[in-house]
């Protein structure tokens, strides 16, 4: 009983891990979530109204949606916002809606920031989530945000509720699952046909990465996730970006190449060249894409079943760089 009290007194406060990344990375402003760029939600090419959810659409979320009254991956009216993007750090913020509500409504069920150092790589995770189970009528409300990250502790704005009383601890964030590492693991920020219909995506394929370098819950929750990134010789798909040995070799490889359905997807997401969103922005004919990628993917899908298998080259995450180790 002892052990178990010394073990919780030792779990961070929002203030204590938010303070560390402040200082190694950037304070968060409060932010406005209306202020972001809402994510389109459209079946068929044709925008859909903001109540009822659509079951299925042209580009889903592709994200959890795991939470009691969860409307599905085609929730209209989440929003993005880049909060700093410029060559010391990169912040980004995703407020999230799984339930349709009216147009122009304030409230969210999930909120996402990520924090991301240019310098060495060091990345913050923040998350805040409505209570469960989720309802039209009750939820996050993304008009005044306040900072999870600051040097100092600061008064809440007026009219918005202290940071502690929206943000989860770094404890629970740490130990929610899918854990962040696992989807995150080719670097801070992963793209999906979904969060590129805006311009709030901040990029950095091969910068430094270090996902659990800050916060001791994060280091202990994470300590046997072990992200890293796969390539081959002369690969046409890493030469534009890492590829992760969890998440992305699992699910995203298979999902953005036509060989794995997107949950949430209609009939139009299956077709080419839309079911096939890597690359980016893909103008190919299909007998090109094959002609381009199809031997890569092939030795990539490989390697994410050996990494230490022939011609496999591992990418270890650190401050030190992005550069094929073993």
């Amino acid at each position: 009983m002892l052990l178990l009290l010394a073990g919780a007194a030792q779990a961070e406060t929002l203030y204590e891990y938010g303070r560390q990344c402040a200082e190694q990375i950037s304070e968060i402003p409060a932010f406005n979530c209306m202020a972001g760029e809402e994510i389109p939600i459209t079946v068929d090419g044709k925008p859909v109204p903001s109540q009822p959810a659509p079951p299925r659409c042209d580009r889903p979320s592709l994200l959890p949606q795991h939470d009691a009254g969860s409307q599905g991956q085609c929730v209209p009216g989440s929003r993005a916002l880049v909060l700093r993007d410029d060559k010391t750090a990169q912040i980004s913020a995703v407020c999230r809606k799984q339930v349709a509500r009216p147009a122009g409504s304030p409230l969210f069920d999930e909120i996402n920031v990520i924090s991301h150092s240019l310098k060495d790589g060091k990345t913050c995770w923040f998350t805040a989530k409505a209570k469960a189970p989720l309802t039209e009528g009750a939820g996050i409300d993304g008009r005044a945000v306040p900072s999870p990250s600051t040097l100092a502790r600061k008064a809440a704005a007026p009219g918005a509720p202290p940071a502690d009383k929206v943000w989860l601890t770094p404890a629970q964030v740490a130990g929610t699952q899918p854990a962040c590492i696992g989807c995150h693991d080719s670097g801070p920020f992963m793209y999906s046909p979904y969060i590129a219909q805006t311009t709030m995506l901040p990029g950095d394929p091969f910068g430094y990465y270090q996902p659990k370098a800050i916060g001791e819950d994060f280091k202990r929750a994470w300590a046997k996730l072990n992200a890293f990134g796969i390539t081959t010789r002369g690969n046409t798909c890493t030469a534009c970006h890492r590829m992760g040995n969890m998440n992305s070799c699992q699910v995203a490889m298979r999902q953005s190449t036509g060989n794995a359905l997107q949950e949430g997807g209609d009939e139009w997401s299956k077709r080419f060249p839309q079911s096939h969103w890597m690359s980016p922005g893909n103008l190919h004919s299909k007998a090109q894409w094959d002609e381009q990628f199809s031997e890569s993917l092939k030795k990539l899908a490989a390697c994410c079943k050996n990494p230490q298998g022939a011609g496999c080259r591992v990418v270890d995450y650190g401050p030190k760089g992005a550069l094929p180790k073993r």
